[in-house]
């Protein structure tokens, strides 16, 4: 993501500056150390730490001796070696998984083209699965120090463990703290943060969406012809009375924004059908489109396409 300022409608955004540190930042640094030591010790052509959850699994950092490593693109959870694996907490060595006696992970690694696998998981103290951290290569694993290597992704897997944990469990708090730094940067008329605190939010969503392989979502409003500062004000105060908390910015002339991180929390769609019903009951003549980021997308290209969905739906009600 570029930091030199960003421009998307007629109005640049100033270039966004935090003055909080992220634990998702922290956690991707050590990740990195972790995955650059073993790829430099190991007999394996990647080592990746990932986040996991119920759909998916998405690497956050990796180090390949081959070629490109697997970042930023979530995989299926059921096409993941490490969910099929890392069903305890200690950690998984697999010699050959073109070879395994489970015909799923023989399909993975003839999928994936890969035959050796390392892997532990990260986990909460209550035992539940956050991510992994995991190696694989292209060759069979002929090494026979099991012992030392399983020892070692086990001391990583606990630390990374404990880190991620501290960095998940600190989202809505932080997301909470964007928002009141947000503010500092206020539209006059709405009281809402305006086009720089925006770019704040947009900003820390980003971060978490690169660090901690969180969800991100933009919804835009337009609310129509206003002719008055009044009609704007009362706009707002319906949007904020429709979405509740929220992080909700007054981003153009007549255009509203919403930036999310969780689609069970904030699903971008049913956000932008409620916005727009809460205003067009309120007399306003509301469009409303909406984008989830695709995998490494920038979030400069996620608000471009929410724009581009906001306009395919204002053209639709004219020409309707």
């Amino acid at each position: 993501m570029s930091m030199s300022g960003w421009s998307v409608g007629s109005t640049p955004v100033p270039a966004p500056v935090s003055d909080r540190p992220g634990l998702g930042q922290a956690f991707a640094a050590t990740a990195g150390v972790a995955v650059s030591d073993l790829a430099g010790t190991e007999d394996f052509d990647v080592f990746t730490v990932a986040r996991m959850t119920d759909r998916s699994w998405t690497g956050v950092t990796s180090r390949s001796r081959t070629g490109p490593a697997l970042v930023g693109h979530p995989v299926p959870v059921e096409q993941s070696a490490c969910h099929h694996l890392l069903v305890g907490r200690r950690p998984v060595l697999a010699r050959d998984l073109r070879r395994h006696t489970d015909p799923e992970l023989r399909a993975v690694g003839r999928q994936h083209g890969v035959s050796a696998y390392v892997g532990a998981p990260l986990r909460r103290f209550d035992g539940q699965l956050l991510g992994s951290v995991c190696g694989y290569s292209a060759a069979r694993w002929t090494g026979v120090d099991h012992d030392r290597l399983a020892a070692r992704l086990a001391l990583v897997a606990d630390v990374l463990g404990r880190e991620l944990a501290t960095a998940l469990d600190a989202v809505v708090d932080d997301r909470r703290a964007g928002i009141e730094q947000a503010l500092r940067s206020r539209d006059d008329v709405t009281g809402l943060p305006d086009r720089r605190g925006w770019g704040l939010l947009l900003h820390d969503e980003a971060e978490r969406a690169v660090h901690l392989a969180e969800d991100l979502s933009v919804v835009l409003v337009d609310i129509g012809l206003v002719r008055t500062a009044r009609g704007l004000r009362r706009a707002g105060h319906v949007l904020r009375e429709a979405l509740g908390e929220v992080a909700l910015s007054r981003v153009g002339g007549r255009q509203f924004g919403v930036v999310g991180g969780d689609l069970d929390d904030l699903d971008p769609g049913a956000t932008a059908v409620l916005a727009q019903d809460a205003l067009r009951a309120a007399g306003y003549t509301a469009t409303a489109g909406w984008a989830v980021r695709e995998p490494q997308e920038d979030v400069v290209g996620t608000w471009r396409r929410a724009e581009d969905a906001l306009l395919r739906v204002r053209a639709g009600r004219v020409s309707g």
